[in-house]
């Protein structure tokens, strides 16, 4: 049997697999979780996981912060120190800009960061976890005329229970094949988090500008301002061999198209409910569900279109008080292999168009592997 899984998981790998953030996206994201991906926000993890060599596959012309391959590596500089090299992640300081104006209608699209590198140093200073880190990316086609350059920061620390994180989108700027150019102010977003014996406890503020100026132009026919905060509550429950949370938050998210001087304005509750459970020695189960319950109110003024915002219909003037359905399951399988673990997930049972099946296309079909030494 273990033989039998070992080989679907390398044929998964080799297929047209998709992104590999596997663990996170089977277990919805929660924001309590450690491991590989989640030192990129918050880089005290880093100092409380064990050393890994981490590769994930993708898509080497990846459009989102998902499907991209990348690789990282985890090693100490001394007892109270260690440093975290990568290179191919996407940063959500500078996609989730470039998403949102590649989404607007009529905008030619501006490519994801090109072969972006980070490095974050972490280390201990008697109680206390400090992190920082930079990333960088830079492209110049002199043939086709595109261009992208992205660089950032990031500072975090843990005081054992409480912990806070910053991560600034220094720089964020494209052009695409048309010739039109991206531009952004400052990407800031802060972060605090506490945990009390089962409850954890975390907000999130997040704000920056975007902007667009099409070929020859000389004022942007884009500009827009983006607003959220986030509070969230999670009660993990661990037993013996896994752990069980839910929890529920409040978010608000604000936009305003500045040219057109018109506002959307979003107030939802998400519920998230998951497990991760050690089934043998080898084998780990992932699910969650997620939905938005209790509120769920909406005021859009411009129109904007759903693939750039979270519950935007593209409808002007469109003033909801409830949301339709936006439950979302997600399963995944974790195959421990001594040092090495396998992490992927079910796409046949993910998300709103899942098949419900599992099929050849469907089955492990984000992989990611995990050496810890």
């Amino acid at each position: 049997m273990r033989l039998a899984l070992t080989i679907l998981f390398l044929l998964a790998t080799t297929s047209t697999s998709f992104a590999t953030k596997a663990r996170q996206k089977a277990l919805g994201n929660a924001f309590h979780l450690s491991g590989t991906q989640t030192v990129f926000t918050s880089p005290y993890h880093l100092m409380s996981v064990d050393n890994f060599i981490a590769l994930e596959s993708g898509l080497t012309g990846a459009t989102n912060t998902d499907n991209g391959v990348e690789g990282s590596v985890l090693m100490n500089v001394n007892s109270d120190a260690k440093i975290f090299f990568s290179v191919g992640h996407l940063d959500e300081a500078a996609q989730s800009q470039r998403k949102f104006i590649n989404n607007l209608a009529g905008v030619t699209a501006y490519k994801t960061q090109q072969n972006p590198v980070e490095v974050i140093y972490a280390w201990k200073n008697d109680s206390t976890v400090w992190g920082l880190g930079i990333y960088y990316s830079n492209l110049n086609n002199k043939t086709s005329g595109e261009k992208e350059s992205s660089a950032g920061l990031r500072w975090a620390a843990s005081y054992g229970d409480l912990k806070w994180k910053i991560n600034l989108g220094l720089i964020n700027s494209a052009v695409n094949l048309t010739g039109d150019r991206l531009s952004n102010d400052l990407y800031f977003n802060y972060g605090r988090r506490y945990n009390m014996q089962t409850l954890r406890y975390a907000f999130d503020f997040t704000t920056w500008n975007v902007s667009q100026t099409l070929n020859a132009a000389l004022e942007p026919n884009e500009s827009h301002h983006f607003q959220s905060m986030s509070f969230r509550l999670i009660d993990a429950n661990k037993f013996e061999g896994g752990e069980f949370f839910y929890g529920i938050g409040l978010d608000q998210t604000n936009i305003k198209n500045k040219i057109a001087d018109k506002k959307m304005n979003r107030l939802t509750a998400p519920m998230i409910m998951g497990a991760e459970v050690k089934a043998t020695d080898w084998l780990i189960v992932r699910g969650s569900i997620t939905q938005t319950v209790l509120i769920a109110q909406s005021k859009d003024e411009f129109g904007y279109p759903a693939a750039a915002v979270t519950g935007a219909t593209g409808v002007a003037n469109g003033e909801f008080a409830a949301e339709a359905n936006n439950t979302v399951a997600a399963a995944g399988l974790g195959l421990a292999l001594d040092k090495i673990q396998i992490d992927a997930t079910l796409k046949g049972l993910i998300g709103a168009t899942a098949s419900q099946s599992i099929s050849g296309a469907d089955l492990l079909a984000q992989v990611g592997v995990v050496y810890k030494y």
